[in-house]
């Protein structure tokens, strides 16, 4: 996991969780909720009033894990390819 101080679209300085991987098999474990409030203890500790974090839209996994974590959703960002070549798979985080 990566956590970090980055400014926010509406100018204030939040925390932002930049990755957060648990290995499969240790999944339903608690790992994933503890590195979660390590980084939310961090921000705190560096006086910031948010925390932020993105996940791809068709990772309902992660949304899930998130929103029972107390986190709202606030973007939506859009990717349109230009060339075929270039289109992603829509199952990232």
């Amino acid at each position: 996991m990566t956590a970090s101080a980055r400014q926010h679209f509406a100018g204030d300085l939040d925390a932002y969780v930049g990755e957060l991987v648990v290995d499969r098999r240790a999944e339903g474990r608690g790992i994933g909720r503890m590195l979660m409030t390590a980084a939310e203890d961090w921000a705190r500790a560096q006086g910031l009033a948010h925390i932020s974090l993105d996940t791809g839209a068709a990772n309902a996994h992660a949304r899930a894990f998130y929103r029972a974590l107390g986190y709202e959703e606030e973007d939506i960002k859009l990717t349109k390819p230009l060339h075929p070549e270039n289109a992603r798979s829509s199952g990232g985080a």
